[in-house]
């Protein structure tokens, strides 16, 4: 691996660490708190990882043409970026309007809520799957303990955050707790196999 490639795959990890951070600070401070009423925390959360998802996106894609060994991987987080970013997007410039127009806007609101957490599933879908490809070339070439128990942390934690997101998917928002959860565990597992991945000369 080229050093240029392993910087690029360094600052993937970094940004899937600061997705997974900026996801915990939404859910902790804004989870029972309505949209109008926690706007200034919110839409700086989802301006900041508007940004996050679109940098991440980028990066995925270089390294996708720096790094040949796990194409997949980096595709399928390019494309998880591109989504998030879209479903960060959304929630910015379309959930106030309708929540300022109280229940005449309720409709609409909950139309683009539910549009916006099609992109949210999807996305997650997606990091699931880069998830339990990266976990299983872990667990089957890294020698050492560290790369198999992050490999297999890896694929326990992809295959539940992609099955658990493809289930919410036509659920509306039965399962966004619990999808969500999953999707975030994946994520940050996902980061620190990157991460593994950044630092090991193969």
């Amino acid at each position: 691996m080229t050093n240029q490639a392993s910087q690029y795959l360094k600052l993937v990890a970094i940004m899937l660490f600061v997705t997974v951070l900026t996801q915990i600070i939404y859910v902790a401070l804004l989870a029972d708190v309505g949209i109008v009423e926690g706007w200034p925390l919110r839409s700086t959360i989802w301006a900041i990882e508007s940004v996050a998802f679109s940098v991440l996106a980028v990066l995925a894609l270089a390294s996708l043409a720096a790094d040949d060994r796990y194409r997949l991987v980096w595709a399928a987080i390019a494309v998880s970026g591109v989504l998030n970013a879209i479903q960060a997007g959304m929630g910015l410039s379309m959930f106030l309007p309708p929540s300022q127009a109280g229940a005449s806007g309720k409709l609409l609101f909950d139309t683009v809520l539910v549009g916006a957490f099609l992109f949210f599933f999807l996305a997650k879908v997606l990091i699931g799957l880069a998830s339990v490809v990266l976990g299983v070339a872990l667990f089957r070439s890294y020698g050492n303990n560290i790369g198999k128990i992050l490999g297999a942390l890896a694929v326990v934690s992809g295959v539940a955050a992609a099955a658990m997101n493809t289930v919410a998917l036509p659920l509306g928002l039965a399962l966004v707790f619990p999808a969500g959860a999953a999707g975030t565990a994946a994520t940050l597992t996902l980061a620190f196999c990157t991460w593994l991945v950044s630092v090991t000369k193969r």
